[in-house]
């Protein structure tokens, strides 16, 4: 999927995911734990990446036979995120938990910046 960002982002991220898992069977566990993560990242990139303004945004999914990762690029502005910090946020905050609950889910989650943008790694071992 390559979109610029926008009202309808999500939806396409969504039918991206349908996509991959028309062509590949994978479990209802992992699918869950992927569709979570990628909402939450996904949202995150929308809301934070560009300030209030579209950004390129590109999503790859890879259903691998033992794993399935999804790569997020965007051109937006860096993210400023210490990966091996993350924690939940507490029960009363309304906000703070999406990076949580993807990490959770996830048995890898991975951000670099390069020349290119923004890049992010969502990768969750199959499970039967």
């Amino acid at each position: 999927m390559e979109a610029l960002t926008g009202p309808d982002t999500l939806a396409e991220i969504q039918q991206t995911l349908e996509l991959a898992w028309a062509e590949e069977e994978v479990s209802e566990h992992t699918k869950m734990c992927i569709e979570l993560a990628v909402s939450e990242i996904g949202t995150n990139i929308i809301a934070y990446s560009g300030d209030g303004r579209p950004v390129r945004l590109r999503m790859v999914v890879d259903v691998r036979p033992e794993s399935v990762a999804v790569t997020f690029t965007d051109d937006g502005h860096p993210a400023e995120v210490d990966l091996t910090r993350i924690t939940m946020a507490d029960e009363a905050s309304e906000s703070g938990r999406g990076l949580a609950l993807a990490h959770r889910v996830l048995d890898e989650l991975s951000y670099w910046r390069d020349q290119k943008g923004n890049h992010w790694t969502l990768t969750r071992r199959r499970s039967e």
